[in-house]
């Protein structure tokens, strides 16, 4: 854990923080450009971590579900999903928050709920089933939702 943390801190949220939300949403736009052949088989992801918290999910193909619910300090989470019935969900309390999801094609749906602190939030979808859900309670907010195509739906609520 303390290994993927140091890893991203230096390497990764540095280059993604500083270049802001298009940019990262580039860098994941990126990553799927994928063959049919990484499309194969079933994923399954769920991460629940009190503490400091980091947690990525990388998932490329099939049935993909990925679920992250972290308690407090500075958290983050990236989950980045490819084809086929997607599905998405951070659910943060309390501190730095931050979350990222980027899923491709199929069923499609993400849910961040961030409830206190510093907040940010990021979804894009790419094409199909779509919709998407942002709630974040209270402190800093943040958000952006970029959907592109097919069943579209969206719901940002940011409180005090």
């Amino acid at each position: 854990m303390k290994t993927a943390q140091g890893i991203a801190q230096r390497l990764l949220l540095p280059a993604l923080l500083a270049a802001g939300f298009a940019t990262c949403q580039a860098v994941f736009a990126a990553d799927l450009d994928l063959a049919p052949s990484e499309l194969a088989g079933s994923r399954h992801t769920s991460a629940s971590q009190p503490g400091a918290a980091l947690a990525m999910v990388d998932q490329r193909g099939s049935e993909l579900l990925a679920e992250i619910a972290q308690r407090g300090s500075d958290l983050e989470a990236y989950i980045l999903q490819s084809g086929y019935a997607n599905t998405a969900s951070v659910d943060q309390l309390g501190h730095g928050n931050s979350a990222w999801v980027s899923q491709a094609g199929s069923f499609n749906n993400a849910e961040i709920d961030q409830f206190g602190s510093d907040n940010t939030a990021h979804v894009s979808q790419r094409g199909n089933g779509n919709q998407a859900q942002i709630e974040q309670f209270g402190s800093g907010h943040g958000a952006s939702v970029d959907q592109r195509g097919s069943g579209l739906t969206v719901m940002v609520r940011q409180y005090r």
